[in-house]
């Protein structure tokens, strides 16, 4: 295991220590003593986690909050729904600024810092108020919840590439279940009636596993998967795999045929998307590399 696996594979481990006996989490903590780099990141990324789960805890909720949020949502015309829906498709298009994790996290510590040395009255009556509550439950959905949590929103081919790149580059996505053996991975997606691939582009057969994930697609939150595979040069490659009724498929392309793709191209040329279906399934591959690269993996 090198360190780029190691910081991968870290990113997922849960702050109470219950990944440590999991054997990829022990091998990726085991190389964390021994490589001083790699330590000193997982060290400082316990130390941010940390700051912002104490920052969090602060924060005094109203007793009443879940009441008045809900009834703040609530219609007589059942449009609720119809609501969700617009509301998870619009998200899909949000993409967190690059670093923003980062400058919350800092902002966070010179605020414990200073209210350490001098707490202010009016500070605390503010952060103690319902809108400081729900402006922190807002950020954490949009950019800590939902942008690295399994739904991906929209109906269409297009909708779901965006979203599922916008998890993969959330610096809060996890995976459910690691595993170098692509066996293991696709037992656990079957032992949770989650599709697993039955055939693979020839790219991929031979390439070992990082993990995977349970997801759920659009409003209906139908039943998805994601597997990712490494290849030797250390490059990660995604497949999202749903059932056909999810989506739209009428635009899918065929499996000999690998499309470049990117979101946001003017900004964001670093990602390739391929998409194909068969009668049962349809399947997005996503991957940092040239569509040139992605091309290969089907020859």
């Amino acid at each position: 295991m090198d360190n780029q696996r190691a910081q991968f594979i870290l990113q997922s481990f849960r702050p109470d220590g219950a990944d440590a006996h999991d054997p990829d989490f022990a091998e990726a903590l085991a190389l964390a003593t021994e490589d001083r780099e790699l330590g000193e990141w997982l060290a400082r990324e316990r130390a941010q986690d940390a700051a912002f789960a104490h920052a969090l805890s602060d924060l005094e909720i109203p007793e009443d909050l879940r009441d008045a949020v809900m009834a703040m949502f609530e219609s007589d015309d059942g449009e609720l729904t119809e609501f969700d829906g617009g509301f998870i498709g619009a998200l899909a298009s949000v993409r967190a600024p690059e670093g923003l994790r980062d400058q919350i996290l800092d902002a966070m510590e010179v605020e414990r810092k200073v209210v350490a040395i001098r707490r202010s009255p009016k500070i605390l009556k503010w952060a103690s108020s319902a809108v400081a509550v729900i402006a922190v439950m807002a950020v954490v959905f949009v950019f800590f919840g939902f942008s690295g949590g399994s739904v991906l929103a929209g109906s269409t081919p297009q909708e779901v590439e965006y979203s599922a790149i916008e998890m993969l580059e959330s610096p809060f996505f996890s995976l459910d279940q690691t595993n170098d053996r692509q066996a293991a991975l696709y037992e656990w997606l079957k032992g949770k009636d989650l599709p697993s691939p039955e055939a693979l582009p020839e790219g991929l057969r031979d390439l070992k596993g990082v993990g995977c994930k349970l997801l759920k697609i659009g409003k209906n939150e139908y039943k998805a998967s994601l597997v990712c595979y490494r290849q030797e040069n250390d490059n990660i490659v995604h497949l999202v795999m749903m059932e056909r009724v999810a989506l739209n498929c009428n635009d899918l392309c065929e499996i000999n045929s690998a499309v470049g793709k990117c979101r946001d191209c003017d900004k964001n040329d670093e990602w390739a998307v391929t998409q194909w279906a068969d009668a049962e399934h349809a399947f997005f591959l996503l991957s940092k590399m040239k569509p040139s690269e992605m091309a290969s993996l089907f020859e």
